[in-house]
């Protein structure tokens, strides 16, 4: 299943979607690649100091915020193609928990 999340411009709206989905959530701002600044926020007070640290949550700068599942795993599947023919793949799963890491996975191939 996927998480619910949703790109938000008002530090209202984002608090609104916490209350929706249920702590925790998944802080992510928009400028950040391989998600290097994305926090977890248990409660609202986390939620505001976050979005307030992150940066000024606005239409130019929305955050991305995700409902958070406490202990779920990110399994992946990666393969590469020649033709739209599979010459090798790979199906991994992350040693740390889903949600946690900023891009620079642990990963094991069973």
């Amino acid at each position: 299943d996927q998480p619910a999340w949703k790109e938000l411009s008002t530090m209202e709206k984002a608090t609104e979607f916490a209350e929706e989905v249920g702590y925790p959530v998944l802080v992510r701002p928009s400028y950040v690649l391989s998600g290097a600044a994305m926090k977890v926020a248990h409660n609202e007070g986390q939620l505001k100091e976050f979005l307030a640290n992150a940066a000024v949550v606005s239409p130019d700068h929305p955050v991305v915020m995700t409902q958070f599942f406490l202990g779920a795993r990110e399994i992946e599947f990666d393969a590469v193609a020649s033709n739209g023919t599979v010459v090798n793949w790979a199906i991994s799963e992350h040693v740390e928990d889903a949600g946690v890491h900023s891009g620079d996975a642990t990963m094991i191939c069973p």
